[in-house]
């Protein structure tokens, strides 16, 4: 709310935000304040309101849902499906955003809390354009781009979005190694800017036919991130100008990938809907690491050369049938077939003076196949008008074959349980009672050999490792108000069964394997805080995640936490908007992130250093929204100890490394608009 307006309501301003018992609506002028140019800018400002991507961590399609919805219908997308479908779609396009707690006949996003449902304008032609320019830290400056567009194409609506970046991220700083008893070994000066360029082209074409509606989502994309790292070294001592050694890492990994995915959908008589999608994907994965160490400077004396290759393929086919009315009773059943492949292969070699050693890791030229099929069940029951209960069954049988320098073959099954009780005490009050049983989708790159010169590690392939499994019991309040005013907690406890750690293979090499069970708990929490008429347009969100973990170490036998097991999560951002002066500013603040992660001879332990944030927008100029931001105001520090253990962490330590890294402050200018 501007100066000068505290009489008018918020309806007037924002736009008559609509309620109900589960679901809380609200038209595309409640943003206007914010000038949304695209679906993404209105997700970002829904009061209470934490975008979730869904998990690529969980097998299949049907398990990584995401918390949004575009026409009721998840888009039919794995790899960047919520947020491409976002900015694809410009803010002009949208009529309103439904906020589901709650059930409410979703299948499309069950489990969720809260989802985001978008509702679109049909046969609207629009657009959206964004141009931006960077300067890091280190005063290189570079551009991105961005046009998205929707209209109709005969008998389609479409939107499609193309983008394009150029980006560098500097990170500088001192490594300093010591002995067990603490003694400075030696110290290294690293210099590591790395470049980062993404080109994508994604689009969407919805048409009727057959008596429904048929969707085709189509994604490409090539990227390229190329850090390249100097290390500068000093015997005995810190750094002082005058290094004993130089070191470096030239490594190039590309990426190009592709994505095609057709959904269609009927109603079939007035109560039951039929669901049938297609979804593949293919990801073309090449990376080159080129290591030298100069002793003198100016005289190699030792190097090596990494080199890894790998191609991976999924396809899924999925059909549900549900009924579709609102009825005390909405079953689902349906079934889910997926193909993964990935072939990877793995070359390495290392030279000291004249002789060359080739490195022969195990598992190092594999090919890794998965046939996994999965029927399920759904049931909402509306119990009353206050009460209802969502719950489902799944069971999922696969075969996974390795073959190539290692092989095996094994056979899985699980069975996947969910409920999850509902209760609307009020308007505006809901709580929530869950559990749910998971199976995670492996990395199957894990199944082969993998090097990372920048820690010098080696790890080996695992031909027999298998997903993990958690069981998930959550409790949620939700609260809401007409006035923006928002708050989601949730408290939960996880599970874990087969977790996937770093440990000491059959074959004598480290490298990943399913090391036992643990636990995690923690609280997250979303909330919003408009301040007028203490502060007219102030508005204050935070989004909170606190979590811990156990797990008992095989290598140890002590209890320690999980393998990257983020804590704590926190952002609190302000911001004013004074629509009369057509100007909005604000600042943010992300609390410092620790991260621990267990290697079979080291502990890694990170923490990503606090980060402050400002902008001011406007309006005013042609109107065109001009946005300009300073981010890392004060530096942004990452900090990193790494302990190290002969022949495992079971034995004897052996000394440390401490890594102490800056990145800059950037600054942004950002023009963005409609058309």
């Amino acid at each position: 709310m501007a100066s000068g307006q505290g009489s008018e309501s918020s309806a007037e301003i924002f736009g008559a935000v609509q309620s109900s018992e589960s679901i809380q609506s609200y038209p595309r002028s409640f943003f206007d304040r914010f000038n949304p140019q695209n679906a993404q800018d209105l997700i970002d400002r829904l009061p209470g309101f934490t975008l979730d991507l869904g998990e690529d961590d969980l097998r299949g399609f049907g398990g990584s849902a995401g918390n949004v919805l575009i026409d009721g219908e998840r888009p039919s997308s794995k790899v960047g499906g919520i947020e491409d479908a976002l900015r694809r779609t410009p803010a002009n396009q949208v009529e309103r955003i439904e906020v589901i707690r709650g059930s409410a006949g979703i299948g499309e996003a069950a489990g969720q809390s809260v989802v985001a449902n978008i509702i679109r304008r049909r046969d609207l032609t629009a657009g959206s354009w964004e141009v931006e320019l960077e300067r890091p830290s280190d005063g290189i400056y570079y551009p991105s781009a961005e046009i998205t567009f929707a209209r109709r194409l005969g008998n389609w609506n479409t939107s499609t979005k193309a983008n394009a970046f150029w980006e560098r991220f500097p990170l500088e700083g001192p490594r300093i190694q010591r002995d067990a008893d603490g003694e400075l070994i030696s110290s290294q000066y690293e210099d590591r800017p790395s470049v980062l360029t993404e080109g994508y082209l994604s689009s969407e074409a919805r048409r009727a036919l057959a008596g429904g509606t048929l969707t085709v989502t189509s994604r490409i994309g090539h990227s390229e991130f190329l850090p390249d790292t100097e290390r500068l070294g000093y015997d005995g001592r810190l750094p002082d100008g005058q290094p004993d050694e130089k070191f470096t890492i030239d490594f190039d990994s590309i990426v190009d990938e592709g994505e095609l995915g057709i959904d269609w959908n009927r109603t079939l008589g007035s109560d039951w809907n039929l669901k049938i999608l297609s979804l593949s994907s293919l990801q073309l994965l090449d990376e080159d690491q080129d290591v030298r160490t100069e002793r003198p400077i100016g005289t190699v004396v030792s190097g090596s050369t990494f080199s890894l290759t790998e191609d991976a393929f999924e396809t899924v086919i999925r059909a549900a049938l549900a009924r579709a009315s609102k009825s005390s009773f909405q079953p689902e059943i349906g079934g889910e077939i997926t193909f993964n492949r990935v072939d990877s292969e793995l070359s390495l070699e290392t030279f000291e003076g004249d002789t060359t050693t080739i490195i022969d890791l195990p598992a190092s030229d594999v090919t890794v196949e998965e046939l996994r099929a999965e029927v399920f069940a759904n049931l909402i029951w509306l119990v009353s008008d206050r009460v209802s209960l969502e719950s489902g069954l799944a069971f999922e049988a696969s075969e996974i074959s390795v073959s190539g320098d290692a092989s095996n073959t094994q056979t899985l099954s699980f069975i996947k349980p969910f409920a999850t009780f509902i209760y609307d005490w009020r308007p505006g009050v809901q709580f929530r009672l869950g559990a749910r049983r998971t199976v995670g989708q492996l990395s199957f790159s894990e199944f082969a050999a993998s090097a990372s010169a920048e820690d010098d590690r080696f790890l080996g392939g695992n031909p027999d490792l298998g997903p993990d499994q958690t069981t998930r019991g959550s409790f949620t309040i939700d609260l809401r108000s007409d006035a923006r005013g928002a708050l989601n907690l949730e408290l939960f406890h996880e599970w874990r069964d087969d977790v996937i750690e770093q440990v000491e293979l059959p074959s004598g090499a480290f490298g990943a394997d399913n090391a036992g069970d643990g636990r995690v708990w923690g609280v997250t929490a979303n909330a919003s805080l408009p301040l007028a008429p203490l502060i007219p347009g102030g508005l204050i969100e935070i989004e909170a995640d606190v979590r811990d973990s156990t797990f008992e170490d095989p290598l140890t036998g002590q209890d320690r936490d999980l393998s990257d097991v983020e804590n704590p999560t926190l952002f609190i951002e302000f911001r004013q908007d004074l629509p009369q002066a057509r100007i909005s500013w604000g600042a943010s603040y992300r609390a410092t992130r620790d991260n621990a992660v267990y290697f079979a001879d080291e502990e890694s332990f990170e923490e990503d250093g606090e980060t402050y944030r400002i902008f001011i927008e406007t309006t005013r100029f042609w109107g065109i929204r001009t946005n300009f931001a300073l981010r890392n105001i004060g530096d942004r520090n990452f900090f990193r100890e790494r302990r190290f253990f002969e022949p495992s962490r079971g034995g004897e330590f052996t000394g440390t490394e401490t890594i102490d890294r800056d990145r800059g402050m950037f600054a942004t200018l950002t023009f963005t608009g409609q058309f």
